[in-house]
């Protein structure tokens, strides 16, 4: 499951939007963790500064793409990049680089398996561009920070950036 916007921690609510140019022969969905890598957005990796979450994918003419006729905008939508995207087609991501946006997190694992990883004020490493490693619990820093398990969804946790390739820690 991708990651899923939840809230925002700011008064006013608004997420603060960049646009970066697909890597080549990447599949990309919505809510995936992103970076920025030699220019391009790549999926995130486990301890990298995250650029943002994926809210949009977007085509050179900055509409929607579409495939097979499927709007491309719901949560979890995919697309995969071309071999030469970079250079032709020109596929973007938006991606939402707030650290004041919350999003709902799936664990690799159920939540308090490790030890207070279902509490509030504690950070995580990602597993993958769509998951926490709820293993790498901690209060020290790593690239989300967590405000512990939804009220609703239990299985989730609330988490916005901490280590951002933009703003810092």
């Amino acid at each position: 499951m991708a990651f899923v916007k939840n809230g925002t921690l700011g008064e006013k609510g608004g997420p603060l939007l960049v646009e970066r140019v697909i890597t080549n022969s990447v599949t990309v969905a919505i809510g995936d963790a992103v970076v920025t890598s030699s220019g391009f957005a790549a999926l995130a990796t486990t301890g990298a500064k995250l650029l943002g979450f994926v809210e949009s994918v977007n085509s050179a003419d900055g509409l929607n793409p579409k495939k097979d006729g499927t709007f491309l905008a719901n949560p979890d939508s995919s697309f995969a990049a071309a071999s030469d995207n970079q250079t032709v087609a020109m596929v973007s991501v938006r991606a939402d680089v707030s650290k004041r946006s919350l999003y709902l997190a799936a664990g690799d694992a159920a939540y308090g398996t490790t030890t207070g990883s279902n509490l509030a004020g504690k950070t995580f490493d990602l597993a993958d561009e769509d998951q926490v490693d709820e293993s790498t619990v901690n209060t020290t820093s790593q690239q989300v920070y967590s405000h512990g398990l939804d009220r609703l969804k239990t299985t989730l946790a609330v988490v916005n950036i901490f280590e951002s390739e933009v703003f810092g820690l």
